[in-house]
């Protein structure tokens, strides 16, 4: 029971894997990052004085603009996101940032048509607003032009290929129309051709879908499945090289063997976590 326990943890624990495992202290982020945190902490009217003072100093990317709506959205407020930018925007018309803040309160709103008219006032603005193509792709998926949509988004990828929004946004659009295994084809095309970056997009959004199904097996005492799922995981870590997520699965295989009963199997596990980080302090426990 207790080394079922710790399974159950270890596998839910396991959606991290593929986050820095850095925190910064609140004291080093930026003013940005500190606004960022205001919101997702739900601190809604706070992350709203902590965004409009960006605007104030001219830091006013669209990134900027996106977490304001959203704050004003959390708040029950979104129809004022509406009003404040575009009194913005009297003073600031040549601004892609406002541009895009614009669109995505309309794409909040459900107003598609005067949504991608200002992401796209906002992409010829600047070419380079990769969330301006990543929303003009979403909001063209809402009605269902799926071949534009994920030609936008694919754009917001070559644009910025660190943000895992474009490659989820990317497989939620494959998944409308029924061909999920699109992006699977996508990421091994990446994997062989390059660049690597874009395929370790991909590959991180398939190791979270395959770690969410490997719980999802444990939880219905499928221990075989979970297995299986955290292997194909472990695959998808090794072909994008991404060693903290792998020696995390390969920690998750190990307790999985050592549930089942297999202590021969959880140990070659084990092992190999500490072949990726000797420091692994839970490894060394179970190493004999």
């Amino acid at each position: 029971m207790a080394i079922c326990i710790a399974v159950y943890f270890l596998i839910s624990s396991l959606a991290g894997a593929d986050q820095n495992p850095e925190h910064p202290s609140e004291f080093r982020l930026s003013p940005q990052q500190k606004a960022g945190l205001l919101l997702n902490r739900h601190q809604y009217n706070e992350a709203l004085d902590a965004y409009k003072s960006l605007l104030k100093e001219n830091d006013a990317g669209s990134y900027v603009f996106r977490g304001l709506v959203r704050a004003y959205q959390g708040a029950n407020r979104l129809e004022e996101a509406g009003a404040f930018i575009r009194d913005y925007l009297s003073g600031h018309s040549g601004s892609s940032a406002g541009q895009y803040g614009l669109g995505y309160y309309y794409y909040l709103e459900g107003n598609d048509t005067k949504a991608r008219e200002h992401f796209e006032k906002a992409i010829r603005l600047n070419e380079q607003n990769a969330l301006a193509w990543n929303n003009l792709g979403a909001s063209l998926s809402r009605t269902k032009s799926y071949t534009f949509a994920i030609e936008k988004v694919k754009q917001a990828i070559r644009m910025d290929p660190y943000n895992p929004i474009f490659y989820n946004n990317l497989r939620r659009i494959y998944q409308e129309t029924g061909k999920t295994g699109l992006f699977f084809a996508d990421y091994k095309h990446y994997v062989r051709d390059g660049p690597k970056l874009v395929a370790q997009g991909y590959g991180r959004v398939i190791a979270k879908t395959l770690r969410q199904e490997a719980f999802k097996s444990f939880s219905q005492g499928n221990l075989d499945g979970a297995i299986k799922k955290f292997t194909e995981t472990a695959k998808i870590y090794e072909e994008i090289g991404h060693l903290p997520g792998l020696a995390a699965t390969y920690f998750g295989l190990g307790a999985l063997y050592e549930e089942k009963g297999d202590a021969d199997e959880a140990q070659k596990y084990y092992k190999r976590v500490l072949s990726i980080n000797p420091n692994h302090i839970q490894a060394q426990r179970k190493v004999k």
